[in-house]
């Protein structure tokens, strides 16, 4: 079954023990500047309102991670669910333009002009080796061939989490714009621990 953008977006929630029970940790990369960004885009406010929505002990996360910060995996889903509901209405298709914003301004000009160069196929063959560094857990595996690519990934529950799920896509459909070459990712389910995103540009 094909799952775009469109259809996990209207996924069902996982409960919330449920993607706590997630295991393993991601970098802080993946929120970066998350609490800075809020507060910008949504007012003074925003941050304290977002907080309230999330459970003890993320309530207290530093609005700013890098690198150096290690996470449960559930930390960039549940803070992620939290803004798209008290700031976005619910609608986690309302999230992709501010992601492909946020990651233009973090990458710089130095990087998007890379990027440029690098072209969609290039630089979606080094996602398995950034993933690496990235997450604890899972891996990813990527074939490219021509203006497609198949990128499977295996080894974790997390990724049958919805949510993870649709930030995969975003993923994958920010890295197309950034590489100047705009296109289509879906998905496909390939059992309770893998996830394959078919990428065309």
């Amino acid at each position: 079954m094909e799952l775009t953008i469109e259809t996990l977006a209207a996924e069902p929630r996982w409960q919330l023990d449920q993607t706590r029970a997630l295991p393993g940790r991601s970098r802080g990369d993946l929120l970066g500047p998350w609490g800075v960004n809020v507060g910008r885009r949504f007012g003074p406010t925003a941050l304290q309102r977002v907080r309230a929505r999330l459970p003890s002990p993320l309530d207290r996360l530093s609005e700013s991670l890098g690198a150096k910060d290690w996470l449960p995996v559930y930390a960039q889903l549940l803070v992620t669910e939290a803004i798209v509901d008290e700031l976005l209405g619910g609608d986690m298709r309302a999230l992709y333009p501010l992601l492909v914003e946020d990651t233009r301004a973090g990458m710089g000009r130095v990087h998007l002009a890379l990027a440029r160069s690098l072209g969609a196929g290039r630089a979606l063959r080094l996602g398995p080796r950034a993933f690496r560094k990235i997450h604890e857990r899972g891996s990813v595996d990527c074939e490219v061939s021509g203006r497609t690519a198949r990128l499977s990934f295996t080894g974790t529950p997390l990724f049958a989490q919805p949510t993870w799920r649709l930030l995969q896509l975003f993923a994958t459909r920010t890295l197309l714009e950034l590489a100047g070459t705009p296109g289509t990712a879906v998905g496909e389910s390939g059992g309770p621990e893998i996830f394959i995103v078919r990428v065309t540009w």
